[in-house]
């Protein structure tokens, strides 16, 4: 049933225009597709990952995070990297940052839903 509603709600967002990540913080809390060139993907202590839009990520107003046991349900990561990028998902605020949790490949639409495994 949540998968259900997840497909409909990326397929509704699918049909609407992607915002920039630099506009991402002005849409806390709302369901939105953000759009942004992916300038590294860094992988912290824990295993997670983050897919950096800026070159120095400390002052970036977004990122994308995916959590080490969601990796299988997205793919190598680290082929975003230098890829611009349309993500369907819940923005939330992070450290004073915006982010959107990447938990599976149908968050992603164009080259960066074709990730391999």
């Amino acid at each position: 049933m949540i998968k259900t509603i997840a497909l409909l709600l990326c397929s509704a967002l699918a049909a609407g225009k992607c915002i920039p990540f630099t506009e991402a913080d002005e849409r806390i809390g709302d369901e939105e597709c953000v759009t942004g060139k992916v300038l590294k993907v860094a992988q912290g202590k824990s295993g997670t990952t983050f897919l950096n839009f800026c070159e120095k990520y400390q002052n970036c107003p977004f990122t994308v995070v995916i959590f080490p046991n969601q990796l299988k349900g997205v793919g190598d990561a680290r082929e975003m990297e230098g890829k611009t990028i349309e993500i369907f998902g819940r923005i939330q605020r992070w450290h004073g940052h915006a982010e959107i949790v990447l938990r599976d490949i149908r968050q992603l639409k164009g080259e960066a839903a074709q990730m391999p495994p």
